[in-house]
């Protein structure tokens, strides 16, 4: 066996067998095309640091990891991000030299702290358990059936936007004059709860949201926001983002929702998720089903999550190991 570096610029066989690897896993969700692959896993999100590795076996790519080395903050750790052996090739130490090779990796850029996602009740949980990570959070993915939306229900639910609030939509990147206000909302959501995850709060400022809004991942997306701006001081207050993949595979995908706390308590973060919901129906018909993680303990907006109609689909656990 032997533990190959993937360069983007001359993948060769690597990046489209180790796409299909992952493709081939029987998990529930949507899977993302080679294009968003690619790109997410070379740049992450901020344009990252990142490092993958294949592992070849008797000429064949049978598996591989990507790591994500972030370096705008949380420098001390970094993240698994796709990690997936071809199922004829498992527990044959295949995986583990992926990992020890990827740790290896982390010790020589001096992180500390490394982290995985994993359903606790699948081969993935078993592994990383078997490797010493801990599990330091609990997270649940939901889906909305589209189909069985009360869209009545929702309309009614906009139509009840607290006074002194008006919603607006955008596609893609935030116009100019949100950037400061989006930066304040990305930068709100570090009240989300991480549990026992040892990361630190991540900074926001309108850089930063330029370059997550140009990032090479969204070049495989379309983004849906709506927003609330609240009238008095013109500030958008309130967001929530919806993306459909490119090409269109059936899903969409909600991420980010924030409220600053001083304007929380007026039900405006159902209220956008509402909204947008409606708006991405109208723009995306060939979307059926949404998908979307919280936080176990982030009570509130599962709340809100399932008075929409979303729906337990499965549990995953981040696990932390220290080195």
């Amino acid at each position: 066996m032997n533990i190959e570096t993937l360069d983007y610029a001359d993948p060769g066989d690597r990046l489209s067998a180790f796409h299909a690897v992952l493709a081939e896993y029987d998990e529930p969700g949507p899977v993302s095309s080679m294009g968003r692959f690619a790109a997410v896993a070379e740049h992450g999100w901020m344009g990252e640091h990142s490092e993958t590795y294949v592992a070849r076996v008797d000429g064949q790519v049978v598996g591989g990891i990507v790591v994500h080395f972030p370096t705008f903050d949380n420098t001390h750790m970094c993240a698994l991000r796709f990690f997936a052996v071809d199922a004829a090739h498992r527990r044959r130490g295949v995986g583990t030299a992926l990992l020890n090779h990827a740790l290896g990796r982390a010790r020589a850029l001096g992180r500390q702290v490394v982290f995985a996602e994993a359903r606790p009740d699948a081969p993935g949980g078993a592994f990383v358990r078997r490797h010493g990570f801990q599990a330091v959070a609990v997270e649940a993915r939901r889906v909305l059936d589209l189909a069985t939306v009360d869209w009545a229900a929702y309309e009614k639910g906009v139509a009840e936007l607290a006074p002194g609030y008006r919603l607006e939509h955008w596609v893609d990147a935030a116009p100019e004059d949100m950037i400061d206000d989006v930066a304040a909302l990305m930068a709100a959501m570090n009240d989300a709860p991480s549990d026992d995850m040892d990361v630190e709060p991540s900074a926001w400022d309108a850089d930063r949201v330029r370059r997550f809004d140009a990032s090479a991942g969204n070049d495989h997306q379309t983004a849906y926001h709506t927003g609330a701006r609240h009238l008095a001081s013109g500030r958008v207050v309130a967001f929530t983002r919806l993306i459909a993949e490119t090409p269109r595979n059936g899903w969409g995908r909600q991420t980010d929702t924030a409220v600053l706390r001083e304007h929380r308590g007026h039900r405006l973060g159902q209220a956008v998720k509402l909204a947008n919901t409606a708006w991405f129906h109208e723009r995306e018909p060939s979307a059926t089903r949404i998908i979307t993680w919280n936080a176990v303990s982030n009570t509130h907006m599962i709340a809100i999550n399932e008075r929409m109609g979303y729906r337990l689909l499965d549990i995953w656990h981040e696990w932390q190991l220290t080195l």
